[in-house]
């Protein structure tokens, strides 16, 4: 017989059983990344599980924002007062289930009118999955009614061979120009390194910030080391840090990635553009470096995330959709999926002409995207 709880940290729960349910898809769900992202200041954060015996059927986070910090609404929840589920914010959400596809959905569906309780105990009249898998989406929309609206592409180079050399491969006409990018790099006097995190937090955090600022979202230094240093704590054996040096071996710049199963997710980077030679050191640091770092560790997929999805394209990743999904309360048994269609239409239209490349026809058949 199954039990749901909710739970106020996630340390309350072994870290090995949370963790099996994450896929390679999921370090944004990971037990080290929650915890990290742990801040009763910001947000209040509870896991609801649905357990059998010692083992976890299915799992979540959900998100409790004051308004003072609350992230914007989609469109779609614009006229509630949500909790958030799955990732806090901006990140690839998906369910965590254990079980063949009749117990997923029975374990679901427990683990979402538990969190339709729990909501409603703090006075919201809605539950918000924001950056939905296409997959989670219709599987939840296959036992309750759900509003939904496309959200954003996230991408991610898939590098089935695991080697440079078959990464260069899926860049097609776009090799040559990648290539100068890298030679440029090689023969500007700087080099990559790598170190841990914990390692790198006081040197890459005014980094990070000059970066910041630069594309207008500036952050206090102080909070730029808080955030790091969470993550230090609990993920630094993820970690890895590549460091842009000059000669010399002074810190130009710097990015952040974590390893996840057989994925490797790109952070954030910071560079002091005082001292970049215009060598493509961002490309490298991010792309180039990681992809030759995951050819040695048995990686074969680079997560880039949402946004600056041309570039991303024209460096070998694919694009993949993402949802926000709204359920109303009181909840509802039974299947259903509103949208516009229209509007959905457009924004693929809008990602299709911004990125040129990089979408898989059939998952961005959006005609497609109906409840399992």
């Amino acid at each position: 017989m199954s039990e749901t709880r909710h739970l106020a940290s996630i340390a309350e729960i072994d870290r090995a059983t949370w963790d099996s349910l994450a896929p390679a898809s999921c370090f944004y769900q990971s037990h080290g990344w929650l915890a990290g992202q742990e801040r009763p200041d910001f947000a209040t954060a509870t896991y609801t599980v649905v357990s059998s015996g010692s083992g976890l059927l299915a799992a979540t986070p959900s998100y409790d924002f004051p308004a003072e910090n609350a992230p914007p609404l989609p469109p779609v929840a614009a006229d509630r007062k949500v909790l958030r589920v799955g990732t806090r914010t901006g990140y690839h959400n998906e369910f965590l289930l254990a079980g063949a596809e009749s117990e997923q959905r029975s374990a679901l569906a427990e683990l979402v009118e538990g969190l339709a309780d729990h909501a409603a105990g703090l006075g919201r009249d809605a539950l918000l999955f924001d950056c939905l898998t296409t997959d989670s989406l219709r599987l939840l929309a296959g036992l309750f009614p759900v509003r939904a609206q496309l959200r954003s592409a996230e991408a991610v180079v898939h590098n089935e061979g695991g080697t440079f050399e078959s990464y260069r491969r899926l860049l097609g006409r776009n090799v040559r120009k990648r290539d100068y990018e890298v030679r440029k790099f090689d023969r500007s006097g700087l080099r990559l390194e790598t170190a841990p995190l914990s390692a790198c937090v006081d040197e890459l955090a005014p980094l990070i910030g000059q970066t910041m600022d630069r594309y207008d979202a500036s952050l206090d230094l102080a909070e730029i080391r808080t955030f790091l240093q969470a993550q230090a704590d609990h993920l630094d054996g993820l970690s890895t840090v590549f460091r842009v040096v000059d000669a010399e071996g002074g810190l130009v710049g710097g990015h952040i990635a974590f390893a996840w199963r057989e994925m490797l997710y790109a952070r954030v980077a910071g560079f002091d553009y005082t001292r970049t030679k215009g060598a493509y050191e961002y490309f490298n640091a991010v792309y180039y470096g990681p992809l030759r770092h995951m050819e040695q560790h048995g990686l074969n997929a680079l997560h880039l995330g949402l946004s600056a999805v041309e570039a991303k394209v024209r460096r070998g990743a694919r694009l993949h959709p993402v949802w926000a999904a709204v359920l109303p309360l009181p909840l509802v048994r039974g299947a259903g999926l509103a949208r516009d269609a229209a509007a959905d239409q457009a924004l693929a239209d809008s990602v299709r002409a911004e990125a040129d490349g990089g979408m898989n026809d059939e998952e961005w058949e959006l005609s497609r995207v109906t409840p399992l």
